[in-house]
């Protein structure tokens, strides 16, 4: 079976005929006349017949190059419409994030309203889950982009941080604990913890750091969201989460967050992806658009 005919050399034998010359052609793809006269001559050598008459004046086609031009004009012309259905696709598709409670809750919200005034034709389909989780749905390709805050292995992905974070130690107003400068690590495992659900790249950090004191805690409640947390302190016992998570509640005097003494709890909140970039061109201009941690 022979070789189909190429794209860009057809695309090189219409243009000289539309526009009369290989010079206005060259022009017309943006090629160097010299490229232009060889793509057409490949063309000739594979069809084995001349398809122009080259002149002074400029350029004219032959009886078969009369034959080859309405077909290759269709046949460029189908390629144009395969392509826009393509992109069409594309740019339909939505941007699937996965992103850990703190980022989904606390940071996602403002970053997605700013990316879309900027692309306003965005559509972000948000799943908001664990950190493990996350991960897994970038993997799976469930996910174009996906944010963590944990310990888990990251291989085969890439990973850039883009925020700061601290987790506290929080307690609803009129907590016992509430008038202390500070709390002593060792103090919370005689308290009412209130933690996330096991996975939670929250927990996960925050028992990793109390176990570098010796301290180890187990919950007396876990639950899924940020917010079912930060509700269940008002019946009493304390609380290890994200700073970026409390702005609202210490704004209107609900929580208040305590020191812990010789112990701060510092990590990192990082965007991942595949190796190897984006094909959805919105997951590329989002990821590059993320901020990047100071």
């Amino acid at each position: 079976m022979p070789d189909p005919l190429s794209s860009r050399e057809l695309a090189a034998f219409v243009a000289a005929v539309e526009t009369g010359s290989v010079q206005g052609a060259a022009e017309a793809l943006d090629l160097t006349q010299s490229a232009t006269t060889k793509r057409i001559q490949a063309l000739e050598r594979r069809l084995g017949v001349a398809l122009l008459h080259r002149g002074r004046h400029g350029v004219r086609p032959t009886e078969e190059g009369m034959a080859l031009y309405p077909e290759a004009r269709r046949g460029l012309d189908a390629l144009l419409l395969a392509e826009g259905a393509v992109s069409g696709a594309r740019a339909a598709r939505p941007l699937r994030i996965a992103a850990s409670h703190t980022v989904g809750e606390a940071l996602l919200p403002t970053w997605l309203t700013a990316f879309r005034a900027e692309l306003p034709g965005v559509h972000p389909q948000v799943d908001v889950v664990n950190s493990p989780a996350a991960i897994a749905a970038v993997r799976e390709n469930r996910a174009d982009v996906g944010f963590v805050e944990g310990l888990d292995q990251l291989d085969g992905l890439e990973a850039k941080e883009v925020a700061r974070d601290r987790i506290v130690l929080v307690v609803a107003a009129g907590h016992r604990w509430e008038k202390r400068r500070s709390v002593n690590p060792r103090e919370l495992a005689g308290g009412r913890w209130i933690s996330r659900e096991s996975g939670s790249g929250t927990r996960a950090i925050a028992a990793e750091a109390l176990a570098t004191v010796g301290v180890e805690l187990s919950p007396d409640l876990s639950l899924a969201s940020l917010e079912g947390v930060k509700r269940s302190l008002a019946a009493g016992g304390f609380a290890l989460i994200s700073e970026l998570a409390l702005e609202p509640d210490l704004a209107a005097g609900r929580l208040v967050t305590l020191p812990l003494k010789g112990l701060a709890i510092e990590r990192s909140l990082s965007a991942i992806r595949r190796a190897g970039g984006h094909r959805n061109e919105q997951a590329r201009r989002f990821w590059s658009w993320l901020p990047s941690a100071d």
